[in-house]
């Protein structure tokens, strides 16, 4: 098992991982960041028309994978 750190970037600013989650597989990691980018998104969404979230993966120090989210909203008529 490897810790794994998810910084959470968003319109508060950034929100760095201090505790980390501990997964087998870099792409089990991966599948967590795809999960809090949906999560945040859906949390932010029905207050603003434009999400922009971006979630970095690291170990300790080193960045190994990143994922941005831009949602927008607006009425067709």
């Amino acid at each position: 098992m490897q810790r794994f750190y998810f910084d959470v970037y968003n319109a508060d600013g950034p929100e760095t991982d201090t505790e980390g989650q501990l997964f087998e597989t870099p792409e089990r990691a991966r599948t967590e960041a795809l999960r809090i980018l949906h999560d945040v998104a859906h949390d932010e969404m029905p207050d603003v028309n434009l999400v922009k979230i971006t979630v970095k993966i690291r170990t300790g120090d080193l960045q190994i994978f990143e994922a941005s989210l831009t949602l927008t909203l607006d009425w067709s008529c």
